[in-house]
């Protein structure tokens, strides 16, 4: 378990190279653009599950909302209800791009529409499995 929560101090390197990348190259704006909100995204993910992990480990009433299954069945239902929010959202920017012109987008788009039943699909036998495991 130690370990497990320990990977996430990785992003907190990768963080600091992407910084390092930033302002020793000579990117294009628009790359060191992108690179920044990959900065911010890896930092924010990162620094979030730290210090979840330690409320887990030092704060009991923290661990006790999180673990409270009405808690769990609120936040599955809203897991679901905000993919298929999405999904929708993705297929009506397709056709958008697709009314527009836009072939790239209109195939990344309908790409990722394509691929999350799949998504859907490979982590809930993954769950199921492990939940399997867990009861025997």
């Amino acid at each position: 378990m130690k370990n497990k929560n320990q990977i996430w101090y990785i992003g907190y390197i990768i963080s600091l190279l992407l910084v390092l990348i930033i302002l020793f190259t000579n990117f294009s704006k628009m790359v060191d653009m992108g690179l920044a909100v990959l900065l911010s995204m890896v930092f924010s993910v990162s620094h979030v599950q730290i210090l979840h992990n330690k409320m887990m480990k030092n704060d009991t009433d923290y661990k006790i909302n999180v673990m409270d299954e009405r808690n769990i069945m609120i936040k599955e239902k809203a897991g679901n209800i905000t993919n298929m929010v999405n999904t929708a959202l993705l297929g009506i920017a397709t056709v958008i791009f697709i009314c527009l012109d836009y072939v790239i987008p209109a195939i990344v788009t309908g790409v990722i529409i394509a691929i999350q039943p799949i998504i859907l699909i490979t982590i809930s036998n993954m769950l199921e499995k492990k939940c399997r495991n867990e009861i025997y």
